[in-house]
């Protein structure tokens, strides 16, 4: 009787599982080469006072590739304004994790990472933005760095949710829900602005 495994198949599957053992054994050790590793939480100032670049602008891509033998997402904003360092038409934000085609055997492989954020196409975004040693632009404090802008539809302006840890109720009818609190975007400038002149004029940059 002849066996119907496919010589090829099992080949792939084998590089396959060699591949994302792999990638799980990296994804252990690759912090440490530049990359953040868990983030600790980080207060409003200590933010302003992380990042180098502080900007609103919309996500026009976000792809995944490889990097030698590591996976890493690119994520290109299209900034509208710069509130904190030099203003760019376009930044890249990389992070590690993603999903990508192997190149050697051809199978796409998922790599994850703890603190990887998803950045959207289309989305609007209030980004709180550090530089590696090696030039690549990072996420201040994984997640915490980034903050979804929102059009209210019944005031027109932009509002950014805070997160969970503020929560409001909100009626509607006779029924009531919990939802994130909001602050607008322009109270969000004028906190950041306030920061960054603050540490401007401390010695040191620290309040």
């Amino acid at each position: 009787m002849r066996s119907s495994r496919n010589p090829e198949a099992a080949r792939a599957r084998g590089g396959l599982v060699r591949c994302a053992a792999f990638l799980v054994a990296a994804a252990l050790v690759f912090p440490t080469a530049g990359w953040p590793a868990s983030q600790r939480e980080l207060g409003f100032e200590q933010m302003v006072d992380t990042a180098e670049e502080i900007v609103v602008g919309r996500v026009v891509s976000s792809e995944a590739r490889w990097q030698g033998k590591l996976i890493v997402t690119v994520s290109t904003v299209e900034v509208s304004e710069a509130l904190k360092g030099p203003a760019h038409r376009r930044i890249e934000i990389t992070q590690l994790g993603g999903t990508a085609v192997h190149p050697v055997i051809g199978t796409p492989v998922t790599m994850t990472a703890s603190d990887q954020v998803a950045l959207r196409s289309g989305e609007d975004v209030l980004l709180f933005v550090s530089t590696s040693k090696t030039g690549v632009r990072q996420l201040v404090g994984g997640a915490q760095g980034k903050f979804v802008v929102r059009e209210e539809p019944t005031t027109g302006k932009s509002s950014v949710p805070v997160g969970p840890k503020q929560l409001k109720v909100v009626r509607e009818g006779d029924q009531h829900r919990v939802a994130a609190e909001a602050t607008t975007l322009d109270t969000m400038r004028e906190r950041i602005r306030s920061c960054v002149q603050r540490q401007q004029k401390t010695p040191g940059g620290t309040p």
